[in-house]
């Protein structure tokens, strides 16, 4: 079989590994994977050069991308626009992780605005009377990850 991937191509995916396995090690990572540290490593050094169909199916979840959309990447065609729905913590998992640290507390600011929307009130006055959706966590764990967000945003004045 012919080489089906460009050079482009394999390390496009090399700096998606690199970005999906982030601080992880190598070892864990093909762990949560299901394939060899070393399929990892030479992932990571674009060194293979026709990754297993099963490889990309294997990594694909812990990439935010899809078999196919590595494939198109690996072949470097060009990806048509698809609409993606996102309905469990687990479908954008990965692509938080790819951002940088700002990023990242933007988006924990974002979640936590809206969990703290108003969802009753007591005298039909909203923002008055107000019941917060905190139940989905401690109050330790909110004050952590307040800490967390505020450790990582360069604040302004």
């Amino acid at each position: 079989m012919g080489n089906l991937y460009t050079r482009t191509g394999l390390e496009k995916l090399a700096q998606i590994v690199k970005n999906a396995r982030g601080s992880d090690s190598v070892r864990n990572f093909a762990k949560k994977a299901g394939i060899s540290h070393r399929t990892v490593t030479r992932l990571e050094e674009a060194d293979l050069q026709e990754p297993e169909v099963t490889t990309l199916q294997k990594i694909a979840p812990l990439t935010g991308y899809t078999k196919e959309e590595l494939i198109a990447i690996l072949e470097s065609k060009p990806q048509t626009p698809q609409v993606r729905e996102y309905r469990v913590a687990e479908d954008v998992l990965p692509i938080i992780n790819q951002l940088p640290d700002q990023e990242a507390a933007r988006v924990a600011q974002h979640i936590i605005a809206r969990l703290a929307r108003p969802r009753v009130s007591l005298n039909g006055v909203p923002g008055e009377g107000v019941s917060l959706h905190m139940e989905l966590m401690s109050q330790r764990q909110v004050a952590e990850l307040l800490r967390a967000i505020a450790e990582r945003i360069d604040i302004d004045e």
